[in-house]
């Protein structure tokens, strides 16, 4: 292949978007593509000069929020996954906070929910990392294990909120998310 052409998930990496985002925008003819051997292919610098002169669609269309949950328990991050979708938000999970530095170096997120204890990397140690890649980034603790100095500590790192487990409420939840992303 040529080295100037990309695949459409390295597109949608170069974009910082969901690949289901490039398909969308393939669907509605807005991207510049290349159709060989059955896939679509992109020219780097025909995408630039796309994105150039779409600069203006690019800002209203940040109005989804994306959020990245950081929990070890894999059943609370599909649940989480599942109800965040159906709030119109890009989603993601990772299992630990090692997971999680690789996708924040891919990506940005606005919002970081970030489990406390997990294998191997803390949460403190991460949102730490975090803080340092992203300052901006909100971040809310989700956690079944509190504790007076995780939470003094927490905050000291300058987290949006403090809010224990189990939720018992997902839509108190999506009202504190809603409430950590407001400008």
């Amino acid at each position: 292949m040529n080295d100037d052409l990309m695949t459409a998930p390295e597109l949608a990496k170069y974009l910082k978007v969901e690949l289901r985002t490039v398909y969308r925008y393939l669907k509605d003819a807005q991207l510049p593509a290349i159709r060989m051997g059955g896939r679509w292919r992109f020219r780097k610098e025909d995408i630039d000069r796309w994105l150039v002169e779409h600069a203006p669609l690019r800002a209203q269309r940040r109005h989804q929020p994306r959020i990245l949950l950081v929990d070890d328990d894999e059943t609370f991050r599909e649940l989480l996954s599942d109800f965040f979708q159906t709030k119109d938000c890009t989603f993601r999970g990772a299992e630990n906070g090692e997971a999680a530095l690789a996708l924040l170096k891919e990506m940005t997120f606005d919002l970081l929910i970030v489990d406390l204890r997990m294998p191997g990397m803390g949460g403190i140690e991460l949102i730490r990392r975090a803080k340092s890649l992203h300052p901006d980034v909100r971040i809310l603790v989700l956690t079944a294990y509190s504790g007076k100095e995780s939470a003094i500590e927490a905050l000291r790192l300058g987290v949006t909120d403090y809010l224990e487990k189990p939720i018992r409420d997902l839509q108190a939840l999506a009202s504190a998310v809603e409430v950590a992303l407001r400008p």
